[in-house]
């Protein structure tokens, strides 16, 4: 049976095994749902290095979901996805810089760094943030026109923050000239 291969591999150190056997356990699919089993597994591969595993140790840590939560914990797992390139896990240290998380100092630039790495990816959420520092000023120089950009791009994705928040800046006049059928509705033509 593949499961029992896959619980075979997972056992012998097989990293890709490993993260796989964590998610299946989190979902429920094909074993039952358990999500101390599924942090046990990630952590296997995350000690050895294996990025997602990293992020979605984080993760449980960050919700307490199969563990006791532990934002300290979070961060550090996190920071370990970031450094690897995990989008996920920079907009959360993005966050964590932004919001001067658990054992972390306020630091906007810090912030716009690490939102700035996981937007480069095209990170809907991190957009979104990064249009947000942009439009305040906060880490960087205001600078609508780059806030519009980046709510732009984290709208044409679906994010509602970023299309609210960019409808926002039309109705305000910030930033670029608003699209003619955007000033045609808004002139109630």
């Amino acid at each position: 049976m593949a499961i029992e291969k896959l619980k075979t591999d997972a056992e012998q150190g097989d990293v890709l095994a490993q993260y796989n056997l964590g998610v299946m356990y989190n979902n429920g699919t094909g074993v039952p749902q358990d999500n101390t089993e599924a942090v046990n597994w990630w952590w296997k591969a995350a000690e050895k290095g294996f990025a997602v595993a990293q992020f979605n140790l984080g993760m449980s840590y960050f919700y307490g979901t199969g563990v006791p939560q532990d934002f300290k914990e979070a961060m550090k797992w996190y920071g370990k996805a970031a450094e690897q390139g995990i989008a996920g896990g920079q907009h959360a240290l993005g966050m964590a810089y932004y919001l001067g998380a658990e054992g972390i100092l306020q630091d906007y630039k810090e912030a716009v760094k690490w939102y700035g790495k996981a937007a480069k990816q095209g990170f809907s959420e991190a957009l979104h943030a990064l249009g947000n520092m942009y439009h305040d000023g906060e880490g960087v120089p205001r600078d609508y026109d780059e806030a519009a950009r980046l709510y732009r791009k984290a709208a044409e994705q679906g994010h509602a923050g970023g299309q609210n928040c960019l409808g926002h800046m039309y109705k305000e006049g910030e930033g670029p000239a608003q699209p003619r059928q955007a000033r045609s509705a808004a002139q109630g033509i």
